[in-house]
């Protein structure tokens, strides 16, 4: 026995270094074994020949069950398990045993200790007279593959704990993107509906008063007779009067046209309500241009009400314009981004290979994808197959600006690779991944 206690303390230190590390590989080295043994693509090396010198199966359990005697047996079995874990980890690739219990402490086995499992077992236990408010079932304290994970890895409990909200924050902000941009996709398409129904108006509108130019010159005696206006005679108590049926029947028809033109300017100036809040808000801050203001003095109240409706319907092209080719590409691209952030999570959960840097990488590929989906449409030409050759980056597709916004999001790096060929393309730029010999 030592004489010198800082020799004993530090010897007690060293050694519970040592444990904490042997301790910390065993469990690993188990992660590995169990995720080997759980899927049917992977299997474990030859454990049966006992003559190839490598460590095998029941070696390394006897490591967890049977204590070494001596320094030379604790040196024997900290070799095996370290080849042991080089064989598991080369078995497993591409997951390792860092991404195997990461995937565990994110979305593995039910954890006990959640806050949502003892309001749960709270509740289960409701009526008990003898349960305690808080107390865990008799299997929770046995250990689980979350055990193995969290002696294996302790420095990935909290960053698995700030994962999972984090990644659940991404997925609420998603869906409500979604919601966001469908509506407002809807809301777009009904004020592109009613601007295509506007426009079949005015033309049955020139045609309809085409008609009834021929009319009146057709009635008109002379060319010295006085002219003939329809539709603007009325008799004493105010009621239209006609010269003959043709003009009450285009008068009818024109009335009837005016009323439709009402009703589509009203429905358009209650759908821009949302749009002029908003631009009202806006204005505001750098001083607003009022309606009174913008309609000359003069008008006469039939002249302001046509100024008015023609400012509507203006209003509702340029909203649709520029929301239907900036805002929804770009909300198109995000959420394209983060369908493949999803699926990508998805695919990495299922194969044991999610890893802490997976959320930063998720968020520069949501700002990829935003950016992509804000200058999609100035590299394609979404108007359909056309007789020349490629246009663009993309060439001539059958499809809308936002349906390209959310194929360029969804697979933002190809898109990106595909504008680094473009750029050497432009500006003659060897590719730097060719030899000069080729």
């Amino acid at each position: 026995m030592s004489s010198n206690p800082s020799d004993e303390n530090g010897g007690a230190a060293c050694r519970r270094i040592e444990d904490f590390i042997f301790v910390r590989e065993l469990n690993e080295v188990f992660l590995l074994l169990d995720h080997i043994s759980g899927r049917w693509d992977k299997s474990l090396y030859n454990f049966h020949n006992h003559d190839d010198g490598e460590p095998h199966i029941d070696q390394l359990c006897a490591i967890g069950l049977t204590p070494p005697d001596n320094d030379e047996q604790r040196v024997a079995q900290a070799v095996r398990l370290l080849c042991a874990k080089d064989k598991l980890n080369a078995a497993a690739r591409p997951a390792t045993g860092l991404t195997i219990a990461f995937t565990l402490l994110v979305v593995g086995e039910e954890n006990q200790r959640d806050w949502r499992n003892w309001v749960r077992n709270a509740l289960l236990r409701r009526g008990a007279p003898d349960a305690a408010p808080f107390e865990c079932p008799p299997h929770t304290d046995k250990p689980t593959r979350l055990t193995l994970a969290r002696y294996a890895f302790p420095g990935l409990v909290k960053a698995a704990e700030r994962f999972n909200r984090r990644v659940f924050r991404i997925v609420v902000l998603l869906v409500l993107g979604l919601v966001l941009t469908c509506a407002m996709s809807w809301h777009v398409t009904g004020g592109n509906a009613m601007l295509q129904h506007l426009d079949s108006l005015q033309a049955q509108h020139a045609t309809l008063y085409k008609a009834i130019e021929e009319a009146e010159i057709k009635l008109a005696a002379s060319a010295t007779a006085p002219p003939v206006r329809f539709c603007s005679e009325a008799d004493a108590q105010g009621r239209p009067r006609y010269r003959n049926t043709e003009e009450a029947q285009l008068c009818t028809r024109a009335q009837l046209l005016a009323e439709q033109f009402s009703a589509v300017h009203m429905n358009l100036g209650n759908w821009l309500i949302p749009w002029r809040t908003i631009y009202a808000k806006v204005a505001g801050v750098f001083g607003q241009v009022t309606d009174d203001r913008a309609v000359p003095s003069y008008a006469t109240p039939a002249e302001r009400e046509r100024f008015m409706r023609r400012g509507t319907e203006e209003q509702a092209r340029v909203v649709t314009l520029v929301v239907g080719t900036a805002l929804l590409p770009l909300c198109y691209g995000i959420l394209g981004a983060g369908a493949a952030v999803v699926r990508g999570l998805w695919a990495k959960m299922r194969e044991s290979l999610l890893s802490p840097r997976d959320y930063t990488l998720a968020l520069l590929q949501l700002a990829l994808g935003a950016t992509i989906g804000a200058c999609i449409a100035l590299f394609v030409n979404p108007s359909g197959a056309t007789t020349g050759r490629e246009v663009g980056l993309l060439g001539n597709w059958a499809l809308s600006t936002s349906a390209l916004s959310f194929i360029a999001g969804f697979g933002v790096e190809g898109v990106f690779v595909a504008l680094e060929s473009l750029v050497r393309r432009v500006f003659n730029i060897s590719d730097p991944a060719r030899r000069p010999g080729d």
